[in-house]
This record gives structure tokens, sequence and C-alpha cells, in this order.
């Protein structure tokens, strides 16, 4: 695991790094900090020389949560999608070795972002120390990431609108325990409106969720909430078919 200068996190833990999708701006431009991060390092650091951004699992990172003995937050796959499709098809005993890895080191917290929701909502993670999150920006399919995070089965639900690119119109589900905000960053980024930022931060405080507010807003007051508890606030139900999912995960 590697200190971080993320605002809202301690850690960042990659035991999979990659991702098959390509997020584009509003302008078409790619604005993926993790794709272009693994480009400039091909054929070192554990990415692969001919795609460096091919989904791949580092078996030497899987036992170093355990290294850290602090309780700490850890952002999990930072430089990865978890829940890609290549995984789910063609590698799903990869889930297993997270999950164990996770369960190895309980003093943590893991916090996982995704942008493919509806894989993530398919597995049952109340049982371990994972925050569950998606990263929505504005551009596409809103309406279904948001509810399907409301309805994640884990410790903690949250929202990252980083890059915020457009207008949030739906309301923020109850279920959601801390919305983070933060603006577009590298070349061409154009920052969000300020109308677009204060509504979010309205649609949290209506349902009490926490709120995180990046320093790239360069927002007049500092807004950096976290959640009052490890445990979600409104816990998912538990359904079948996840938590089968969950135990096939772990070999059980």
């Amino acid at each position: 695991m590697n200190r971080t200068k993320i605002e809202w996190t301690q850690f960042t833990w990659n035991p999979i790094s990659g991702c098959t999708r390509n997020c584009k701006d509003t302008n078409g431009r790619p604005y993926c900090y993790a794709r272009r991060m693994a480009y400039r390092l091909r054929g070192r650091a554990g990415y692969p020389q001919d795609e460096p951004f091919a989904p791949t699992l580092h078996m030497d990172r899987l036992t170093e949560p355990q290294q850290v003995k602090r309780p700490s937050l850890v952002f999990t796959c930072s430089m990865g999608e978890l829940f890609d499709p290549v995984i789910e098809d063609d590698h799903p005993d990869w889930y297993g070795l997270i999950w164990n890895a996770i369960a190895a080191a309980p003093q943590h917290t893991y916090q996982i972002l995704t942008k493919r929701p509806r894989t993530a909502n398919s597995f049952f993670l109340e049982t371990i120390p994972v925050w569950l999150g998606t990263s929505v920006d504005g551009t596409r399919d809103v309406h279904r990431s948001l509810a399907y995070t409301a309805d994640f089965a884990a410790r903690l639900r949250f929202l990252s609108f980083e890059p915020l690119l457009a207008p949030i119109t739906e309301p923020i589900p109850k279920g959601i325990s801390w919305v983070i905000i933060g603006a577009q960053t590298g070349p061409g980024a154009v920052p969000p409106k300020t109308e677009w930022v204060q509504d979010l931060i309205d649609k949290a405080r209506r349902i009490d969720a926490a709120v995180f507010l990046k320093d790239n807003l360069h927002w007049p007051e500092t807004v950096k909430e976290f959640p009052e508890t490890r445990e979600s606030r409104h816990p998912a139900p538990l359904r079948r078919q996840a938590a089968f999912r969950a135990v096939r995960a772990l070999g059980v």
C-alpha cells in the first residue's frame, strides 16, 4: 500500500489495476488519470508492456494491508476497475482473493469506487469492512447508477461526483451516506458550474449524507465531512442472489 495525497483517504492499494472503459468528457476527450499513468509506466511497476491498462492481478500486493497495523482508510483499486467485465467474465476467482485479503486485515476500512455499479450490486459485502461507491460524472446512466448504488449490500454506500462534468438532475436516493464532489483536472479541464455543486450539496443535505468537497473546486468554504460511523445508516436488504455470489467468490 502507498500513502496518498488523495484528500478523502489515507492509503491506496491496487491488487488489481486496469480497466476496459475509456472515460471521456463532454468534448470527447479521455480524462482518466489512471489510464494516463499506466501508459506512462508501461512495462514498469506491474503495468504490461503491450496493454498497460488491461485488467491485471498483482498477487504480490495481496498481503500489503496486513503490513499496516494502524486502522486506516484504504482506497482500493484506485488504478483500475474491480468490477470490470473482463474480470467478471474471465477471472471471477480474483474476487475471492480480494475478499480474503480484506478479511485478513479487518482493521482497515476499504473504500472501493466503481463505474460498473450494476455488477457491484450483485455482491453482498456487509460482512467485511468495505465502503462501496460509484463514480458519477453526470454524462451517462445517472439514474441507474444512483439506483444501483443505493441498493449496494455494503457497510456504507457513497457517491463520487468527480469529475463533475454536467448537472445532476436526479435526487440523491436515501441509502447514500457520503457524497464527494470534485472538478476535472489535467489538460483542457473545465471546472463545474457553481450551481451544479451547490445543488448536489443541497441534495446531500436532504438525506443527511456527509459532504466532502475536493480542494480543486476552490469552494469559498472548507467542507470535508466524513461519515459518522463505519456502519451504514440505511442498511441494504440481504438478497439471496448477492449472498450466494459472495460465498461462491470466497470459495466457501
